[in-house]
């Protein structure tokens, strides 16, 4: 049973038993035919020759015939003696099929196209949902809108370890398939579909405990679940297996953010993808420096691919001035411990030149001492040379850029894979005492004033300014007085969120002033937002040593629910897309990159003579945020604080303005 966390999310991946998918002893097609030329016959036939020589018996089903092509049908597949492991569902109307497969106790059914429209229409929408309640109990769901392409064979004669594909297209996930080619061996590909149960998480999880993957090639449209997205990621992380995805259009900040998290490689295309995944599969760790040596017989390619290197953030470190010439000149590259990696650009070369080159490079790769990635820039692919580096594992790119990428790819997944501690562990499963107080306040509440938000935040750690509420000129006097010196003065009110652009916050308010000023702020915010309850005037001293104002927030983004954002705040909140994102839960140090990752983080470290910003600080502030979201963060729509003051190194920050939307 999957263990959840106080926002009822899963903090493991979903267990699945894959034997009866992996290894089926019976199996039903439902919707069998033997009409020439129709998909039915085309899709028994297919299915029947993947998995009865693995000793599956194949059962039609079919309302009046009790044999098809050679194989037994029956009407129903309640009508099959002893238990069944796998049921294809390639029906009219698939929906009563898996309700007599669930009544049967199949352990799988893979639900085709036939009868779903598009997502979106009522009766499809129904009917969707109709399967994924079906998918709840004992028996596991593939599709709708799925195929058969987890049965496909694949070449066993290939070097190296194997690609696993999971896609939620078929026509996309073919196109990876095509790594074979290439001389990547396929682990096998699963096709998700529509996802009513068994999603795309699922199978990464399972690719990710299968010995012998070295790496995961994706295409997704979309994830049905955020959180179960990085709990795949995680559990492929924690193997050291990387997962190489393409997504539909780029996704969004958010996705980028997870990706980041989880140690995701985004690609653009299917070549870059294939290129990726099978020099992951085919080349050895990463254990050097991230430097890498350009080998080349041409001095105009190796000062391309250099320059292309620098600009792609991939070292390439000064060797010898004097070095050997041919093949003792790769051995000296090789050896040369300057460099983690070697690229070699093979552009125009003729056969008597290319072949003892790739015969060279086909026995350094088979040494195993450090990553060799080629580019191979020739639109000819039937050369021998060609051939001989693709059997033997040897990993080819075919675009001087692209191999730049699958260097940075590879130095990127190196410092994720060391630096990588798994954040679900320490997530909360039992509430907590502030957590259920925060949650139960928060559903109590239609909104929430400035000083009701603090005092959610308080227990969490989220350091706020010292404030007094004022409900009388008097009180006001008093409050100024308490601050030690110029107070903030601000109309406290639960329907007034935009105080500033309405003249309701007044800075440098002496005691003797603070009277006046009280009376001013009620009057001008019943005149500005008529209707809207005052609650009194909220009183602040004027912080004086600040560095730097930054916002926190929480902001709730599909699928991933409540995250946290960090930018820079006060006049510098519009700045577009100035800001970044962690997705619960995450560790520290993904919450310093978040500080520090900011376009004007210069502005935290000292920049033009002012003092550094106590950023450690910030950081905590940060996880102190997301410690409200991972209990509580189920009753919070939105969450602003705006502006934080960021004080010098030592001296800490503090939220002087907070906004809490209760969900």
């Amino acid at each position: 049973m999957v263990e959840n966390d106080l926002l009822g999310l899963p903090v493991r991946p979903r267990e699945v038993d894959w034997g009866p998918l992996t290894r089926p002893r019976r199996a039903a097609f439902i919707g069998a035919a033997d009409r020439e030329g129709s998909r039915q016959r085309a899709q028994f036939g297919f299915f029947r020759q993947r998995v009865e020589p693995l000793g599956c018996e194949v059962i039609g089903v079919h309302p009046s015939k009790t044999e098809i092509d050679g194989a037994p049908a029956v009407p129903s597949v309640l009508d099959i003696d002893g238990d069944v492991d796998v049921a294809v569902v390639l029906a009219r109307d698939a929906v009563p099929a898996v309700e007599e497969c669930v009544r049967k106790g199949v352990a799988f059914v893979i639900v085709l196209s036939a009868g779903f429209a598009e997502p979106g229409a009522g009766a499809d929408r129904a009917a969707r949902e109709r399967l994924a309640g079906l998918g709840r109990g004992r028996t596991r769901i593939i599709g709708p809108d799925t195929n058969l392409n987890f049965f496909e064979r694949w070449r066993c004669d290939l070097p190296g370890r194997k690609l696993a594909i999971v896609s939620q297209s078929g026509f996309q996930g073919r196109a990876l398939s095509q790594a074979e080619v290439c001389g990547t061996a396929i682990q096998s590909w699963a096709t998700t579909g529509g996802e009513a149960d068994l999603e795309w998480a699922d199978f990464v999880s399972y690719y990710a405990g299968l010995p012998g993957t070295g790496a995961i090639a994706t295409c997704v449209e979309g994830f049905r679940s955020g959180r179960t997205m990085m709990l795949a990621a995680g559990a492929a992380a924690a193997r050291g297996i990387p997962i190489v995805a393409i997504t539909a259009g780029r996704s969004g900040a958010v996705h980028d953010a997870a990706f980041a998290q989880s140690g995701i490689v985004r690609v653009d295309d299917h070549d870059e993808a294939i290129e990726i995944s099978g020099m992951f599969c085919h080349a050895p760790p990463l254990t050097g420096p991230d430097g890498a040596a350009v080998y080349a017989l041409s001095g105009g390619t190796a000062a391309h691919l250099a320059a292309l290197c620098a600009a792609g953030g991939v070292p390439v470190p000064r060797l010898s001035d004097a070095p050997p010439a041919g093949r003792a000149a790769l051995d000296a590259v090789m050896d040369d411990d300057r460099a983690g990696m070697v690229l070699v650009p093979v552009a125009g070369l003729l056969p008597g030149m290319i072949e003892p080159l790739a015969r060279d490079l086909v026995k350094l790769h088979a040494a195993g001492r450090k990553p060799i990635l080629v580019t191979w820039a020739s639109p000819v692919r039937d050369d021998d040379g060609y051939r001989m580096l693709c059997e033997a594992g040897v990993p080819v790119f075919h675009s001087l850029t692209a191999t730049v990428r699958g260097a940075k790819a590879l130095i990127d997944h190196r410092r994720f894979r060391t630096a990588y501690r798994d954040p679900f562990g320490a997530v909360a499963t039992a509430p907590t005492g502030r957590g259920s107080w925060a949650a139960a306040a928060l559903r109590a509440a239609d909104a929430l004033d400035e000083a009701e938000a603090k005092s959610l935040l308080e227990p969490f750690g989220i350091p706020v300014i010292g404030e007094a509420v004022a409900v009388c000129p008097g009180d006001a006097r008093e409050a100024a007085a308490a601050a030690g010196g110029p107070a903030v003065l601000k109309v406290l009110s639960p329907d007034i969120t935009r105080r500033s652009g309405l003249g309701l916050v007044r800075l440098g308010v002496t005691a003797a002033d603070a009277p006046a000023v009280y009376e001013e702020l009620i009057d001008d915010a019943s005149r500005a937002v008529p209707g809207a309850e005052i609650r009194g005037v909220l009183v602040q001293p004027l912080v004086t040593d600040t560095v730097a104002e930054v916002m926190v927030g929480v902001s709730r983004e599909d699928p991933f629910g409540p995250v946290v954002v960090f930018g820079l705040g006060g006049v510098f909140t519009e700045v577009p897309g100035d800001v970044r994102f962690g997705v619960p839960p995450f560790g520290r140090d993904r919450a310093r990159e978040m500080v520090t990752g900011v376009r004007g983080a210069a502005l935290l470290t000292g920049a033009r003579g002012r003092p550094a910003a106590d950023t450690e600080a910030l950081v905590d502030l940060v996880m102190n945020v997301q410690d409200l979201v991972l209990e509580a963060g189920d009753s919070i729509a939105a969450l602003d604080l705006n502006p934080v003051l960021a004080r010098p190194r030592g001296r800490g920050a503090l939220a002087v303005d907070a906004l809490i939307v209760p969900r």
